[in-house]
């Protein structure tokens, strides 16, 4: 064999029909897309309660809607910007508050991304890698659970790809506009999910810097306007918020003194690194207003009187997989390792193809890296950017992280399992046997990585395993015969089999974490899911009506429903009345929303009587407060699981 012979079987032997194939296959990509995001949508419940109870509140007036408040009396925030929260209140106002319009926002943006991907991927390529990158984002398992789930990372997804995007177009042609546009975009990203958009933007960066065609002092003014205009949408809505009185918006939850800022470089921040705490801004000891449902809107009722803020350092406990999402430590992200990723139970999240992406960009960059034109060059910059640092991110990061999370690795993954096949394809062009040989260990390697993971994760593994087998056989089998674009295409096709089985089974699991997503097939998950009082997607998580009509029963309907520890505790309840439910300590229990004195003059002033919770999980001075001024319900029955086992209803009614 001639190794510097040129491969006489290229793509163009598919002859006149090519167009109409690559056009039927692109369709296919893309309706397998739109199954996976939309095959029953909704029918699993809200999702995550915590944050469907705050599109729920949202909806009752414009100031809820704004702040973006957890509860409709609107006395403290999720916490999280609002953006995501606000496609998702719109979607909610058209189908309603269910599962289905909830996670309308994510499953389209997924069927977006898959389309983003194959034009990134393809202007800097070709068409057919930019189909086998829309493919690996079509199936990528991790995105497929989080983007048919109301958390808002596949939007935040959609929007980088987006920036991306105008990243690319100012690379070739140099105007200022679309770097504007793409610094801008990653600003709205902040408004969705704060400084995971950044995580992506030295890249951004460092594409347009080594692609541009223009001076390097142009370079720098552009990058330096584009940081400025980054910053001001980034901060914009944060600003307004630290910026507006206390007692006249939501306390910011999961920050120690009310601030954005403090969530931001704090529970969003530092520690998503480290598990460490931070205090930025805010003001302790401002008042907030509570309002009940309509408070401040059209036909508002009068409101309740003002609550309080205050601070408390500690940490947030830890919490396991199933957990509702914010809890430190997560089981289900593994120990922080070289192999983190490798290894479960991430590694049947997204790590699927990793090994071939990452073995094809190490022989793209030590074999031929000088040979890449500045267009190839450039796209190897922006995806290898986008993977390597999330990479040692997600391996080594001690802090507060959750599986889903890593859907930030399926965009820069697709793209670089493509980038790598359509590199093999034309060093097998120059020189067959190297470049199938090279395909071959490469495609060996991922399929017995695929081959380790599917074994311990479902009892489907032995067929899979034989259908991937059948192709990569058959795909040796043709290089062998010399016939190498078959061969790739078989090989590549091995690689996709578990991965595509995987995503299937998720969109197939009637019963997800709602609270946590992760991919694969039916399991026992913990989370908030099932089918509920409000139709499809419907899901309140009250185990015994009882207990919420004696609640509805007893109390004015201007009022607060009853007061608990933690927003999860409230969510359901929220969700079946969309009543105001006060919750003391926000979403992990661990901040003073409202001090004692402030519940004391709600109980007198008859807007507050039922509080629920337990010794262990109130905070100190209130719970002796509520064992003093307070009578424990017994007639009523109580969950006797989850997260309110142990807990008491108090009856706290002033004669």
């Amino acid at each position: 064999m001639n190794n510097q012979k040129p491969a006489r079987w290229t793509i163009k032997r598919l002859g006149e029909h090519q167009s109409i194939i690559f056009a039927c296959l692109l369709g296919l990509v893309m309706l397998t897309a739109i199954f996976l995001r939309f095959y029953n949508l909704g029918m699993a419940g809200y999702g995550n309660m915590y944050y469907a109870a705050a599109v729920k509140s949202m909806l009752l007036s414009w100031k809820n809607f704004f702040f973006v408040a957890f509860e409709p009396g609107g006395s403290v925030s999720v916490d999280k910007p609002p953006l995501g929260f606000w496609a998702q209140a719109i979607s909610a106002y058209f189908f309603g508050v269910n599962g289905f319009a909830l996670a309308l926002p994510n499953a389209l943006a997924g069927v977006f991304s898959t389309w983003m991907i194959f034009v990134l991927v393809r202007d800097f390529t070709n068409k057919w890698a930019g189909l086998l990158a829309a493919t690996v984002m079509a199936i990528t398992p991790i995105a497929i659970a989080t983007e048919r789930n109301n958390t808002i990372d596949g939007l935040l997804i959609f929007i980088l790809l987006l920036a991306a995007w105008s990243f690319t177009r100012a690379v070739r042609n140099g105007k200022t506009r679309w770097v504007l546009l793409g610094a801008a975009l990653v600003g709205v990203g902040f408004n969705i999910k704060m400084l995971q958009a950044f995580l992506p933007l030295p890249a951004f960066y460092a594409a347009y810097w080594w692609g541009a065609k223009l001076p390097w002092k142009t370079k720098l003014l552009q990058l330096s306007a584009a940081s400025i205009l980054l910053a001001a949408i980034s901060l914009s809505w944060a600003v307004v918020v630290d910026l507006t009185p206390a007692n006249q918006r939501p306390y910011v939850d999961s920050s120690a003194n009310n601030s954005v800022l403090s969530l931001i470089f704090g529970h969003n921040g530092l520690t998503r690194l480290t598990n460490a705490h931070v205090q930025v801004g805010g003001d302790n000891g401002s008042l907030i207003q509570l309002q009940p449902p309509g408070g401040g809107g059209p036909g508002g009722q009068p409101p309740i009187p003002p609550g309080g803020t205050g601070a408390n350092q500690g940490r947030p406990p830890s919490m396991g997989k199933g957990g509702p999402p914010g809890g430190g430590g997560s089981m289900d992200f593994g120990s922080a390792g070289t192999l983190r990723l490798f290894t479960s139970p991430l590694a049947d999240e997204a790590s699927w193809l990793l090994p071939f992406a990452l073995g094809g960009l190490a022989l793209i960059v030590f074999k031929s890296w000088k040979s890449r034109t500045g267009g190839e060059q450039t796209t190897l910059v922006l995806w290898a950017g986008w993977l390597i640092p999330e990479m040692l991110y997600f391996s080594f990061s001690g802090g507060l992280m959750h599986a889903y999370y890593l859907i930030m690795l399926a965009p820069p993954l697709a793209a670089l399992t493509a980038i790598s096949a359509w590199w093999l394809w034309k060093h097998i062009q120059i020189n067959l046997r190297s470049g199938l040989l090279m395909a071959c260990l490469l495609s060996g390697v991922t399929l017995l990585f695929q081959g380790i993971t599917l074994w311990s994760g479902t009892m489907l593994a032995s067929w899979l395993l034989i259908a991937a087998g059948l192709f990569f056989a058959t795909g040796l089998m043709l290089a062998a015969f010399r016939k190498p674009y078959w061969a790739l295409t078989l090989l590549l096709i091995s690689l996709l089999v578990a991965p595509a089985a995987w995503s299937t089974l998720t969109t197939l699991d009637a019963h997800p974490n709602g609270a946590l997503p992760n991919s694969g097939p039916v399991q026992n998950n913990s989370g908030q899911s099932g089918p509920g009082p409000d139709g499809p997607g419907g899901n309140t998580n009250i185990k015994d009506d009882q207990l919420l009509n004696y609640l509805l029963a007893n109390t004015e309907p201007d009022s607060y429903l009853l007061a608990t520890e933690r927003s999860n505790d409230a969510a359901a309840y929220i969700l079946a009345t969309g009543r105001p439910v006060l919750t003391f300590g926000g979403f992990l229990g661990q901040y003073q929303v409202v001090t004692v004195e402030q519940v004391a003059a709600l109980v007198q002033d008859g807007n507050l009587r039922f509080i629920l919770g337990s010794e262990k999980s109130l905070q100190q001075d209130l719970s002796t407060w509520v064992e003093q001024n307070c009578n424990q319900v017994s007639n009523i029955p109580l969950p006797t699981s989850g997260e309110n086992q142990g807990n008491t209803l108090w009856d706290c009614q002033v004669e």
